[in-house]
């Protein structure tokens, strides 16, 4: 926080009162007595089958609860400005969207009738790479003004500040001409994200506050959820996120700029040095400005609604390119400046700028570990399945509880967003290996010392495209990674139970094949969208892992559940028994597993 400057103590007030509060706490109480009975358990020295292995295992375990603990002691702290509603004089307010020429007209044009259609008195700008004389001519008519920086040198340096084809040097060139000298608040908006009515209002709320740098608003990209299922995967996901954990950063932490759809106080940004670099520049400005010492707040209540990917091309691109970005980052600029920030900050930093790459590693040993324990007949831990999941049933069960109570109070964005849903299963599974894939590239570009251009996400009109094979192909490997070694080998001692959680994986990578490509086609009105090669290769790998897939859950699955089921006293599904010698005897004395269950 600037010198000789303080957060107002009363410009903030909890987002959940009363009994919702109360709730809440409840059941994060709860949370913590299951998470602590869980460990209990778990650490019990009889588990220890490898010191190793259980290290490994456990260190697993104990990141995705600190996870969940992050998540419910920050919406614990949820709070959103209470600062009467802005007066109409008080600042000098600009709304601003950018396009590049890639981006239709037909969607910008929808984004400025939104910022014009706003109720506070404010400018409305375009800061258009190229503009055409249709869009000059729009423009004038409707008192938009644009900002235009084509053919000027000094703006399109091949490296940040004032990059070329990057957002950053777009709205540079308007901050360093009009923005700082005509205007005391900003507000910037995605060429696609319409400004709902109160947006304007709700963002400049907080400004009330003079300790107030920058203020975030949720990032919604479901204007094409109906109709894209890719869009709908990372908005069901996201949901939380963009809703009450970031109310929750406002209380004592930095909420963050997301999208580029977030304000700034002038002031706060020249004195910093204007927007961050790299293609998360909402990021990068985030950390400027805290570094700077402004403070930010979460405008919850601001909604603005974009598009979100249209094709899962798309969605990995963007989750390739963002998951780069963050980490040159963390590796190029983030030791700058984190000596300026107090400890709490860093550590968010810090966490968040670590998140791809955590999460990268974590999802490759979590795939890694069944197939290794299959390949060498291991176990990780003595301990059985059936024990398992009844004491990592209740955290889990707990964190949904406390997730529906958020959502019933209208605290996810959008507020429709789903706790459970099959979008935000496969999700999970289409994003780790493009964000592996992102973060490897970022340590190449800092020792190569080299820097890459971004690709501008289509939008509108321009997002029907054809399905890239080769993404189709990254799932297919994941898929075949499981199912072969289940196929490949036999007669496993100890590690019977992991023939059916590989398989559960198997067929969970061959299920996001297979709604990848039936999606892509039911989308695009059952016309395929490419070549008639793609065609064929996509449809043979479909055919290939569903055979696969069928042959290998025949002829594993019994054996895997029987192995699942050790321990669970008289309650199993399936039956082993020995095989009498028959003509040849070539069998006899081997087990052979057969379902107990009367499917008749």
């Amino acid at each position: 926080m600037r010198d000789g400057m303080s957060r107002q103590p009363d410009s903030l007030a909890p987002i959940l009162t009363g009994g919702r509060q109360r709730l809440q706490i409840g059941l994060a109480l709860l949370w913590a007595v299951a998470c602590l009975t869980f460990w209990v358990w778990w650490l019990e020295p009889a588990h220890v089958v490898g010191t190793g292995r259980f290290v490994l295992v456990s260190g697993l375990l104990g990141w995705v609860q600190v996870l969940g603990l992050w998540y419910v002691a920050f919406t614990l702290r949820a709070v959103r400005s209470i600062a009467p509603d802005p007066v109409s004089g008080r600042w000098r307010v600009a709304m601003i969207t950018t396009k590049t020429p890639s981006e239709p007209w037909s969607v910008v044009r929808r984004t400025l009738n939104a910022m014009l259609a706003q109720d506070h008195p404010h400018d409305t700008w375009l800061a258009d790479e190229d503009p055409s004389a249709e869009t000059l001519a729009w423009c004038a008519a409707h008192g938009v003004r644009v900002s235009c920086r084509k053919g000027v040198a000094e703006y399109h340096r091949a490296t940040w500040p004032r990059r070329t084809r990057c957002k950053e040097g777009n709205l540079a060139y308007f901050y360093d001409h009009w923005g700082y000298r005509d205007y005391d608040i900003v507000s910037q908006l995605d060429s696609d994200h319409m400004p709902q009515p109160g947006y304007l209002r709700e963002v400049l709320r907080p400004f009330a506050d003079p300790a107030v740098g920058y203020v975030s608003a949720p990032s919604i990209c479901a204007a094409n959820a109906p109709e894209n299922w890719a869009a709908r995967t990372r908005l069901y996901a996201e949901g939380p996120f963009h809703g009450i954990l970031q109310a929750g950063y406002t209380n004592g932490l930095a909420p963050m700029c997301i999208g580029s759809h977030y304000a700034v106080r002038t002031v706060a940004l020249s004195e910093v040095g204007g927007l961050g670099p790299e293609l998360a520049e909402d990021h990068s400005t985030t950390l400027l400005l805290n570094a700077g010492g402004w403070t930010g707040v979460h405008a919850i209540d601001a909604i603005a609604i974009g598009d979100g990917p249209a094709t899962v091309g798309d969605m990995v691109t963007q989750e390739f390119q963002w998951s780069r970005s963050l980490v040159t980052l963390l590796l190029q600029y983030t030791p700058r400046y984190l000596g300026r920030l107090p400890w709490r900050l860093r550590a968010q930093f810090l966490f968040c700028q670590l998140l791809y790459p955590i999460f990268a590693i974590t999802m490759a040993v979590m795939y890694l570990l069944p197939v290794s324990a299959v390949v060498l007949d291991i176990r990780y831990v003595d301990v059985t399945w059936p024990a398992y999941v009844l004491h990592a049933a209740p955290p889990a069960l707990l964190l949904l509880a406390i997730s529906w109570v958020q959502k019933s109070s209208g605290l996810f964005r959008p507020v429709d967003a789903q706790i459970l849903g099959w979008e935000k299963v496969l999700f999970v599974l289409l994003q780790w290996p493009w964000v592996a894939w992102g973060c490897l590239m970022a340590v190449r570009d800092w020792l190569s010392g080299r820097f890459v251009d971004f690709r501008i996400t289509p939008k509108g009109e321009a997002a029907r495209g054809r399905l890239p094979t080769r993404v189709l192909l990254v799932y297919a490997a994941l898929a075949l990674g499981c199912l072969l070694p289940v196929l490949a080998v036999e007669r496993l001692d100890v590690a019977k139970g992991f023939y059916a959680l590989i398989l559960v994986t198997g067929l969970l990578y061959t299920a996001t094949v297979v709604v990848i490509v039936l999606r892509h086609l039911s989308e695009n009105d059952w016309a395929f969208v490419g070549r008639v090669k793609d065609a064929a290769v996509q449809f043979g790998i479909l055919a290939t892992l569903a055979l696969l897939a069928g042959f290998t859950t025949s002829a594993r699955l019994a054996e895997g559940v029987y192995g699942l089921s050790i321990g669970a006293g008289r309650i199993n599904p399936v039956e082993a028994r020995f095989q009498v010698a028959g003509a040849g005897g070539g069998m006899a004395g081997r087990l052979s597993y057969e379902w107990a269950i009367p499917w008749n």
